[in-house]
């Protein structure tokens, strides 16, 4: 029997015993005796306890503090892990309890090698090395973490090893930080030692203390001699103050950045752009670059700038910069001076100097300014305009300019350019072209090929002869002069040469490739080295033979130009007139028309009548279209799609036995016109077309994209450089002849039969292509039909199509109070008739100063205003400004039987203007009306 348990002392007080007893019995097996030994384990009981504490207390520190625990047992098991290590390695608690410790997280190429030195401390029962060790750990995951340990052994009362407890720090972030640390370190000594720039480090009294090889190579200085140095002594005498006080900015501050004059090594002085930083307490970094070049650019530019400067201030030439967006302009003195102004008298403004322009070359300018703007700046900025001067003459300027700042839209900001007055040099023109007739002609004398020859053997020439003829100098010495002459003029040549003929005469010639060329000759005797030698002179004459035909055929079209612009003015002349007398013929018929009864003879006269003045006004529209004097409203117009909507109506025009074909292009550019104008062209070139085809035919519509350059248009006669739509429409009609096409455009031209057509559907064709900036090709020939094509120029501004509006709404009457002014005395008493007819209250005014008289008398509200555009003495326009001035809320409606300039710019109008075309029926008068106080309304 044993047994451990607590006996009670004497003195009351406990004790551990251990009880060891035996029971012995005698040979009957019966109990005689027990035999006990008691032994006092108190001691040992106590150091239990305390041992136990004492693991109970080490194992809560390992659970508690922030380092990775293990206890091991004397075979390597794990019999405890702490938080911190489960969590490193990714396993349980439960996991890894029991585990052999080596197996499990080991790596394997280690693992032999440590579970040997694990043996021996066991065997041996001393750390040996296995204190302060570091080694990997394998994570659950793979992962590879490097791990110091501090280990310690646990015993038992007996000495004996009971377990090994291990604390470990993970050093694995630090060591990729310090490996990473290394990596940057290496990387930026890399690039100091390689960059171009110059690197120093100096202490807090300004002491080099490192610096790169770009340092050693700018200053000259060895690296050992600039250790030894302060950077101080870099500084020339008179760069010193400032150097110091940029090292007293650099170490109150922390850092500092100026342009500093330096000496090298060899004397030289130098500046260098000095950037430093404080990198620690007692140390800065600084970086320098030579820029001694920059200096002296900076010193050369400044110097140009003062020439320039002075420059601009002794110039003729006038300056000006534009801010576009804030619409203000600098324009310099000598620009103002140029038209007559001081420089207080011309403000600052470009809508001042816009309107010295002449109004027909505005347009030109703002398309210009429009494509450069569009192109980035890679269109040139450049015209030739005419300005008026103060006194009235006419100034010629050639204006450029660029812009020269853009906004982060891509919007144009700011703009320079100048003025250059060449209004003499415009005058001087047609000299200057006879000056150079005659240089031309005298160079013509004095260069070409020219040849000493006797008996036409060629005894010297110069290499003007080998350009012409192709031979080289060495192979024409010694020819036979009579070889570079065609065959066919070769007996006339060399008659004369026989004949020792002195004057000019013209031949042919003969290259070495056997090319025939025109060919002046003229020959002198002369005594060459003692002998009777002849020098002829070569020139080759094809230019001239070209430029001969040339000069015929620009001076044909000169003709043909000169006598459309006659008939155009003359028939615009006539047209303006006529309109006013078929006002009054549409105006008072329909007022007859209102009082006679529809069943009787008169009214249907009246009918007649009517039909026969508009149809007159037709033809008078025709005439001003020609002219370009009908005034239009152009909207952005998808060529395409305007054209595809007429279809049905040209069908009906050509009738059904035609066939027509529409071949558009897609993406087609946009075209700016008057809709009712690529009406008119259609409805006219089809009509001719279809009157050119016997009996069945084809009639082809297309459209598509065309660009021609400088040189295209040179080589090609009629056409003008620029983007354009083209509109195609040929037929397999009878074609025409070269006299025919001559005079297709012209008024009243017709090859039809009397009553078959007025002539004036081509006519049209040619004056409204010719409003909107365009131009025609016309290819036909007899019997193989007629291609016309028409180039408008394509739309760069940002489109805003404009919707058709829908069914025409019923003209409304209206009862409102309206100013007419007509100095027309028939149209003003028509027109007043039909205004009152519709309900409105009419002031009539004959004169503008009658009309200005009304209105400062009227004391009621004028809700229109209703007035011829050109009248005696003030015109429309300038009369509505001083209207509006009086009455405010007063619409202006202008009427005319063409606008004159005054209220359209080329016949288009202004956006927003109002205007009703004469001659006008009582219905377009009323519409008007109201279209234009509904549109005053909103």
């Amino acid at each position: 029997l044993g047994v451990e348990f607590e006996m009670r002392k004497k003195d009351g007080s406990f004790m551990f015993v251990s009880f060891n007893g035996r029971i012995g019995k005698d040979p009957q097996g019966n109990f005689q005796q027990t035999y006990c030994i008691f032994q006092d384990i108190t001691r040992q009981k106590q150091a239990e306890a305390a041992l136990m504490r004492s693991q109970e207390k080490w194992r809560n520190i390992i659970v508690s503090i922030p380092l990775i625990g293990i206890s091991l047992d004397p075979q390597g098991r794990i019999l405890f892990a702490n938080t911190h290590f489960l969590q490193m390695v990714g396993w349980e608690e439960h996991e890894v309890l029991g585990r052999d410790w080596f197996d499990l997280f080991i790596p394997a190429h280690l693992r032999g090698q440590m579970r040997t030195v694990f043996r021996t401390i066991m065997e041996q029962q001393d750390l040996l090395d296995f204190s302060n060790y570091e080694n990997e750990i394998i994570t659950r995951n793979g992962e590879l973490r490097n791990v110091t340990w501090s280990n310690v052994l646990s015993k038992d009362i007996h000495d004996n090893i009971i377990d090994a407890t291990c604390l470990g720090v993970d050093l694995t972030e630090r060591k990729r930080a310090m490996a990473a640390l290394r990596e940057s370190e290496e990387r930026h000594r890399t690039y100091i030692n390689n960059t171009p720039h110059g690197v120093f480090a100096t202490d807090q009294h300004g002491r080099y203390c490192q610096v790169n090889p770009a340092a050693c190579q700018i200053t000259g200085y060895t690296e050992q001699e600039l250790l030894a140095m302060h950077f101080a002594d870099l500084l020339p005498e008179d760069s010193l103050e400032e150097g110091l006080q940029y090292f007293q900015r650099l170490v109150q501050e922390g850092s500092s950045q100026d342009e500093l004059l330096y000496q090298t090594k060899s004397g030289e002085k130098k500046w260098w752009s000095v950037t430093s930083v404080k990198i620690s307490e007692n140390h800065f970094l600084g970086f320098f670059n030579d820029i001694s070049d920059r200096k002296r650019a900076e010193d050369i530019l400044h110097s140009e700038r003062q020439t320039f400067e002075l420059i601009l201030e002794q110039s003729l030439a006038g300056y000006w910069d534009w801010l576009i967006q804030e619409k203000t302009e600098y324009l310099s003195p000598s620009f103002k001076s140029m038209f007559g102004y001081a420089d207080h008298e011309l403000p600052n403004s470009p809508e001042t100097w816009q309107q010295l322009i002449f109004p027909e070359d505005l347009p030109g300018v703002l398309d210009t300014f429009n494509r450069h703007v569009a192109s980035r700046g890679t269109v040139p900025f450049y015209n030739e305009i005419r300005y008026r001067h103060k006194t009235g003459a006419t100034v010629w300027i050639i204006c450029t300019g660029k812009v020269i700042e853009w906004d982060a839209q891509g919007n144009a900001v700011r703009m320079i350019g100048c003025h250059i007055d060449i209004t003499e040099r415009k005058q001087t023109e047609e000299a200057l072209r006879e000056s150079e007739a005659r240089f031309k002609a005298l160079h013509n004398a004095s260069f070409g090929g020219i040849t000493i020859h006797e008996k036409g053997r060629i005894l010297e020439c110069n290499q003007g002869l080998a350009e012409i003829t192709g031979f080289s100098v060495g192979e024409l010495i010694g020819m036979d002069g009579l070889l570079l002459i065609a065959p066919r003029t070769r007996d006339l040549v060399r008659a004369n040469i026989l004949a020792g003929y002195e004057h000019p005469y013209e031949a042919l010639g003969i290259r070495k490739n056997g090319e025939e060329y025109p060919l002046r000759l003229e020959a002198r005797n002369i005594p060459y080295k003692g002998r009777q030698g002849r020098v002829v002179e070569f020139r080759d004459i094809t230019a001239e033979k070209e430029n001969e035909t040339e000069r015929e055929l620009l001076q044909m079209q000169l003709l043909q130009a000169q006598k459309m612009e006659s008939v155009g003015r003359l028939a615009g002349g006539i047209a303006h007139d006529f309109n006013n007398m078929l006002g009054v013929i549409l105006g008072r018929t329909e007022i007859a028309q209102e009082s006679v009864d529809p069943s009787l003879p008169l009214y249907t006269d009246l009918e007649h009548i009517y039909k026969a003045a508009v149809r007159s006004a037709n033809l008078t529209r025709q005439l001003l279209a020609f002219a370009r004097k009908q005034t239009i409203a152009p909207k952005v117009l998808d060529f395409n799609e305007v054209v595809s909507s007429m279809l049905n109506m040209v069908q009906r025009l050509i009738g059904e036995d035609i066939d027509l074909v529409w071949l558009p292009k897609a993406n087609l550019w946009e075209v700016k016109m008057d809709p009712s104008q690529l009406d008119q062209i259609l409805a006219n070139l089809c009509v001719n077309a279809r009157d050119a085809i016997a009996g069945v035919g084809k009639i082809t519509i297309e459209t598509e994209n065309s660009t021609f350059d400088a040189r295209y248009c040179a080589a090609h006669q009629g056409y003008i450089p620029g983007d354009y739509v083209q509109l195609a429409l040929s037929d397999n009609g009878c074609g025409m002849g070269l006299e025919t096409l001559n005079h297709i455009f012209e008024p009243f031209f017709t090859t039809k039969e009397t009553g078959k057509g007025t002539g004036l559907g081509l006519a049209t064709v040619y004056g409204i292509v010719k409003q909107n900036n365009g131009f025609i090709n016309v290819y036909s020939e007899p019997n193989q039909g007629t291609t016309f094509r028409i180039y408008l120029p394509r739309h760069t501004a940002t489109a805003v199509f404009v919707a058709e509006s829908g069914e025409a709404q019923p003209v409304k009457r209206g009862d409102e109070t309206i100013l007419l002014v007509e100095d027309e005395a028939a149209i003003l008493a028509m027109t007043t008739t039909m205004l009152e007819r519709l309900g409105y209250h009419v002031l009539p005014a004959g004169t503008p100063e009658e009309a200005l008289a009304l209105a400062e008398s009227f004391s009621g509200a004028i809700s229109l205003l209703l007035t011829d555009v050109v009248m005696p003495g003030m015109n429309g326009r300038d009369l509505a400004r001083q209207i509006v001035a009086l009455h405010p809320t007063i619409t202006p409606l202008f009427m005319s039987g063409y606008t004159a300039n005054v209220i359209a710019h080329h016949g288009v109008l202004d956006a927003g203007v109002q205007f009703l075309e004469k001659p006008f029926s009582k219905k377009d008068l009323a519409a008007k009306i109201r279209d234009a106080l509904n549109q005053h309304l909103h």
